[in-house]
């Protein structure tokens, strides 16, 4: 109870000289690893707050989302010393300024405390939590501080009674009533001096809040994850009307970034002070990373190969060239050895170098939508645009990987067999997996005509180069769905249920077949007899063997994505791109079974 009622004495802003407007208290008080703020972070005194980066710092009020002063700066703080607590931190207000003097009221009340705020580029924190580096770039008076610490315990009794829960879990005595109240049944009274100091709640509520130390309060948002809220967001900035999101929107969004373990804010304090609104900043790079990072982690194929990010483009690829040659050599014997030149027993070799060059391809998807649409239903609508235009751009990745053919003429490719493509179709963005065995390289490809069986694709597998194909654990099948079917009929073939070992959580592996992962992925169509996708009946399946170091994609612009209000149409348009480039080592890193009868 006494550090609890300490923290709480630290915290709290207090006047310093009321008539003049001056303010002070700690803006940080440093934690430990047992004492951390409700974001599991804590600062120490080895924290770098960058105290030498500015000789003063603005004052904010609740980080600029109150709905009245907004982001008007109502102080300046002009000293921070840092001392065996904390940083304390002292301001002059700006009297003249408009709601100040009902800040300085709070303040006088003791309903304010200080909060500090940075820049997320800004900001570094270890993995145990300890905040390394923070900063400060504004503070701000608030009477929601992310120090979980500085919580009023009369707020958690004010919940208890509201939920109807059991208040001596509180433990303060008669039921929850405190000194005062019992004064009060006495008809007697307290001073200051007397009154017994609130304890403070050392634990949660009943059930599920002594698991996670925290109460919570439903809302309107529940149904929604982070990514639908961010999507929502930009909706809604988007249209004509905005003029901010709501605090219960800035909450709700805030508590489920933090959850899913996203960047980009710190606590439920969610603003920093260069922040226009909410969210401007962060909201669209922060929901394009996530549909990126998803792709990565639930796409097939994508997640198969090794990545690069091009600095430019094109983008040459050092790669591994031919290997030194080892000699078999006699005993050094004299001095005439010991030479660089022909004297010495050892031939000299060289090292091969290689590189392949990434030329990134532009995907893109637009999606229209009414004005009316972003009033009346912006929230029951999120998660499923959100869903749709991301797996759509994701899908998108894995097939152009897979059926990728730059083949462009009027005799069709592997996509159109005997029929121009259209002109917009995404496969023409670059060449993919089939693309190597089915046109690059044919002698990669081997026509089954029948069932598959075991030794026509160990067949398959040895049509690449041996110091590929005799190295199972870099090799990959990929099939369609209805190959898998068949591939259950094969005694050899080893579903991920009888793996034991073996068995993974790969996105997409159905099993192994002489220890090389089989992954089965709903881009790869059923062909014609030649393994091709044509204009007549497509009932064939197909098995495509990879090597997968043999294979880089590099992407130039990770997924981008952006809302715009188009107002002579009054509607929206949502569009997602992304550049991305493929490329392999050489042409005998894949290989092909086609003509499978299903």
């Amino acid at each position: 109870m006494e550090q609890s009622m300490t923290s709480e004495a630290i915290k709290a802003v207090k006047m310093i000289d009321e008539p003049k407007g001056r303010v002070g208290g700690y803006l940080i008080t440093w934690g430990e690893s047992k004492a951390r703020d409700i974001q599991g972070e804590y600062f120490t005194p080895e924290t770098d707050v960058g105290l030498d980066w500015y000789e003063r710092r603005p004052v904010l009020y609740h980080h600029g989302l109150d709905g009245k002063l907004k982001a008007a700066v109502i102080g300046v703080i002009d000293k921070l010393a840092p001392d065996e607590i904390g940083l304390w931190a002292e301001a002059q207000l700006d009297l003249h300024r408009r709601y100040v003097r009902a800040v300085q009221r709070l303040v006088d009340q003791g309903a304010l405390s200080w909060s500090s705020g940075s820049l997320p580029h800004l900001v570094e924190v270890e993995a145990g939590g300890r905040i390394k580096r923070w900063p400060i770039v504004e503070g701000s008076l608030t009477p929601t501080p992310a120090e979980p610490r500085q919580t009023d315990v009369r707020t958690i009794k004010g919940a208890y009674k509201a939920l109807g829960l059991d208040m001596s879990r509180l433990g303060l005595g008669d039921a929850g009533a405190t000194d005062s109240d019992s004064a009060e049944k006495k008809g007697t009274s307290m001073t200051e001096e007397t009154r017994t100091p609130l304890r403070r709640l050392p634990v949660a509520d009943e059930r599920e809040a002594l698991k996670t130390g925290r109460l919570e309060v439903g809302s309107e948002f529940d149904s929604l994850d982070a990514l639908d809220m961010l999507h929502g967001y930009m909706l809604l900035r988007s249209a004509k009307s905005f003029r901010g999101v709501s605090e219960r929107y800035s909450n709700a969004l805030a508590a489920k970034i933090q959850r899913a373990k996203l960047k980009g804010i710190k606590a439920d304090e969610l603003a920093y002070s260069t922040q226009t609104g909410f969210g401007d900043e962060w909201a669209p790079d922060l929901w394009s990373q996530q549909i990126w990072h998803k792709a990565r982690q639930d796409n097939t194929i994508l997640p198969l190969f090794q990545s690069v990010e091009m600095p430019s483009n094109p983008f040459e690829l050092p790669i591994e060239g031919a290997d030194p040659t080892v000699y078999f050599v006699p005993e050094t014997q004299d001095e005439a050895h010991l030479a660089l030149d022909s004297g010495n027993p050892i031939p000299d070799s060289k090292i091969g170098s290689g590189k392949v060059t990434l030329n990134a391809k532009k995907l893109a998807l637009r999606v229209g939508f009414s004005s009316e649409l972003v009033e009346d239903a912006v929230i029951p609508v999120l998660n499923i645009y959100r869903e749709q235009a991301a797996r759509a751009i994701a899908d998108a990745i894995d097939n152009v990987l897979l059926n990728g053919d730059t083949t462009a003429g009027a005799s069709g490719n592997i996509n159109s067999d005997a029929a121009r493509p259209a002109a917009t179709a995404k496969y023409l963005a670059l060449d993919g997996l089939r693309h190597l065995p089915l046109v690059g390289r044919t002698q990669n490809a081997i026509n089954m005509n029948g069932a598959p069986t075991l030794a026509k694709m160990r067949q398959t597998r040895f049509k690449m180069s041996g110091k590929y194909a005799a190295r199972p654990s870099d090799l990959a099948w990929i099939v369609d769905s209805g190959t898998y079917a068949a591939l259950l009929n094969i005694g050899e073939f080893l579903t991920m249920d009888k793996a034991g070992p073996l068995a993974t959580a790969q996105t997409g592996q159905i099993g192994y077949v002489d220890g090389i992962p089989v992954f089965v992925s709903a881009e790869m169509s059923l062909t014609e007899a030649d393994g091709k996708v044509g204009e007549r009946t497509n009932n064939k399946g197909q098995a495509v063997c990879v090597y997968r170091p043999g294979w880089y994609v590099g992407y130039r612009r990770k997924i981008a994505v952006s809302v715009d209000y188009l107002s002579y149409y009054d509607s929206y348009q949502l569009t997602a791109t992304v550049r991305l480039a493929f490329v392999r080592f050489d042409n005998e890193v894949a290989s092909c079974l086609y003509n499978i009868s299903l």
